[in-house]
């Protein structure tokens, strides 16, 4: 049986102050797995944006 031993990272994001947690391989540091995934962060930063874009403070 192989068993591997992972490490639990947590961090903030600067931009938007939201929480990640990344799993980490203990031997190599290698990131297995992130929530949210990094995909998941760059798409709420360009919602954000887009957001801004259409609901300004113009009213």
């Amino acid at each position: 049986m192989n068993t591997k031993q992972r490490n639990l990272a947590f961090s903030v994001d600067e931009e938007s102050n939201d929480t990640i947690i990344k799993v980490l391989d203990s031997e190599t540091q290698e990131v297995i797995r992130q929530y949210p995934s990094e995909e998941a962060v760059e798409l709420a930063k360009h919602l954000e944006a887009a957001m801004g874009l259409i609901f300004n403070d113009k009213a």
